[in-house]
């Protein structure tokens, strides 16, 4: 017994099926197992210039690499170039870090040689099993359901065909009064975009950022819990003719799961199997 419960503590010790961070990336520069990328350009550097983009924003008084006047909440610092006192339309605000952004798609956008449609990232989850996917998103604006203006977030393993995991789509039932700007303002608008996961409504409107964190809402999907694999590629195209004021971002993307044990841990479990039979003869 006590030789079993010695191997037990050994295994105990390689921490087991635990939940655990298989892929992300925040877009600050803290990615985690992402092994590549396809048409995801940085504003300014084929991802967008002026009031359009389809690509990587931030905060240019922090570093970052700018982003549209309509994108930017610059009531109080000027995050996309110069503060403008009274700015009643933004995504993000000075508290808000790096993210992909969507704004005013109308073509003129072409860091991959032409006009950009979808963004992908692929990240290697190395046979790990997935729980959970969750993507921090934000969008405001007047938007239109003629044009059918939204976006899609979608999610494979392995190269198994692509699967909806994340879709915004206008309601225009709908007037919403979205979270105050940094100088403590609001804005109210028709035809807001709600969310559905894993291809059903939520009831959510989408919203900007949070004026004292930066942050977007977090939303999970479960689409493909329990599902193991070597790699996964989230893809997000946009839908419609979005306008200048009708922008949408997209941060930290989280693969959760759980990953396969490390071979010095299996040995060990293969140790503890042994010591287990030894014991029963």
């Amino acid at each position: 017994m006590k030789t079993q419960m010695a191997a037990a503590a050994l295994v105990a010790a390689c921490g087991f099926a635990h939940a655990d961070i298989l892929g992300f990336e925040d877009f600050d520069g803290g990615a985690i197992n992402l092994s590549g990328t396809a048409n995801v350009f940085d504003y300014g550097a084929g991802g967008g210039s002026g009031g359009d983009v389809f690509g990587r924003v931030g905060n240019v008084q922090t570093g970052g690499p700018g982003m549209p006047f309509d994108m930017a909440d610059d009531s109080v610092a000027g995050v996309s170039g110069s503060p403008f006192p009274g700015d009643s339309l933004g995504l993000a605000g000075q508290n808000t870090s790096n993210f992909f952004g969507m704004n005013d798609m109308d073509g003129n956008i072409d860091g991959a040689g032409g006009s950009l449609n979808n963004a992908v990232w692929s990240f290697n989850i190395g046979g790990g099993t997935i729980s959970d996917i969750t993507i921090d998103i934000a969008a405001l604006g007047d938007f239109e359901a003629s044009s059918s203006d939204g976006f899609l977030i979608e999610a494979q393993v392995d190269g198994g065909g692509y699967a909806a995991i994340f879709q915004g789509i206008t309601d225009e039932n709908l007037f919403h009064t979205y979270r105050p700007f940094d100088d403590g303002t609001t804005f109210s608008d028709d035809d807001p975009l709600v969310l559905l996961i894993d291809g059903f409504a939520t009831g959510t409107i989408l919203d900007k950022s949070d004026a004292t964190t930066g942050d977007f809402d977090s939303f999970t999907s479960t689409l493909f819990a329990g599902v193991a694999g070597s790699s996964v590629d989230i893809r997000i195209s946009w839908a419609g003719t979005p306008s200048g004021s009708e922008p949408m971002g997209m941060d930290n993307i989280t693969i959760n799961g759980t990953p396969v044990p490390a071979p010095a841990g299996a040995a060990i479990l293969g140790l503890g199997g042994l010591v287990a039979m030894r014991r029963r003869r």
